[in-house]
């Protein structure tokens, strides 16, 4: 399944399009800056699990940290 080329996973059940778009939308919202690459949905009997993926920039990024000594 695809909406809007992020891939989508189910796992224990399914959603409507609705709640997919929902929850889509959502975390649009939330990372304006970043761009959504895949969402995994895990259904539980009172939960659902969300695990979702942005897609990478195209270098590395590098922390250095000075030790103390």
């Amino acid at each position: 399944m695809s909406f809007d080329n992020i891939k989508k996973y189910m796992q224990n059940g399914k959603l409507t399009d609705l709640e997919i778009n929902y929850y889509i939308n959502k975390l649009k919202k939330i990372y304006q800056s970043k761009k959504l690459q895949r969402i995994s949905f895990i259904l539980g009997e009172d939960y659902i699990d969300l695990r979702y993926m942005f897609e990478a920039y195209p270098f590395e990024r590098i922390w250095r940290i000075p030790s103390k000594k």
